[in-house]
C-alpha cells in the first residue's frame, strides 16, 4: 500500500504537470487552401491557384509561382475546381482500379471466357475509367462552388474578401 507521503507526492507531480498546459485565447490561423479561378472582365480565365494573400487591392495566387491581380481586372471568381476535374479524376481512378482487379483475376485456361492478364487490364481498363468517369461526374451534384461577381467594384471585392476571411477563420 502507497502511504500518505507517496499519495501527496504523486499528486503536486501530477499538478506540476497540468498546471504547464498553456491555453490561448487568440484566433489560431489555419492554412488556408482555398482554390480558385479568376476571371476577367471579358470571362476569360485570367489564372487558377490557391490564395496567397487578399488586401483591398490585390489577390495573390499561389501556383508554380506567387501572381498577383488587380482588383480592377477581375470580372468575376469562381471557388473550388471545375467540374471536369472530378471526371478525370474519377475515371482515372476506376482505370487504374479496374486494370488491377480484373487483369489479377484472368485465367487464360478458364472453359467459357479465357482472357490473359493483359486483355484483362484492357478490359478492366476501360470499364473501369467508364464507371470511374460516370461516379466523378455525379460527385459534380455535391460540389458547391460558388460564383462571386466582382466586375472590379471594390464595395463587391470587400464582401468577396469578409466571405473568404470567414471560411479561413472558421
Amino acid at each position: 500500500m502507497k502511504t500518505i507521503k507517496q499519495q501527496i507526492r504523486i499528486t503536486a507531480l501530477l499538478f506540476f504537470f497540468m498546471s504547464n498546459i498553456s491555453v490561448s485565447a487568440q484566433k489560431e490561423i489555419k492554412k488556408h487552401n482555398i482554390f480558385i479561378r479568376v476571371y476577367n472582365l471579358d470571362g476569360k480565365m485570367i489564372s487558377k491557384g490557391r490564395i496567397a494573400f487578399l488586401n483591398d487591392s490585390f489577390i495573390g495566387l499561389k501556383k508554380n509561382k506567387n501572381i498577383e491581380i488587380s482588383i480592377h481586372d477581375i470580372g468575376f471568381i469562381k471557388t473550388k475546381q471545375s467540374p471536369g476535374n472530378n471526371i478525370i479524376i474519377g475515371a482515372a481512378t476506376g482505370a487504374a482500379l479496374g486494370a488491377v482487379l480484373i487483369a489479377s483475376s484472368s485465367s487464360p485456361n478458364d472453359w467459357i471466357f479465357p482472357y490473359t492478364p493483359a486483355e484483362g487490364g484492357l478490359i478492366g481498363g476501360f470499364s473501369g475509367a467508364l464507371v470511374g468517369g460516370a461516379l466523378g461526374g455525379i460527385t459534380i451534384l455535391f460540389k458547391h462552388s460558388s460564383t462571386y461577381i466582382i466586375n472590379g467594384d471594390l464595395e463587391k471585392w470587400q464582401v468577396f474578401k469578409s466571405m473568404i476571411e470567414k471560411q479561413i477563420f472558421k
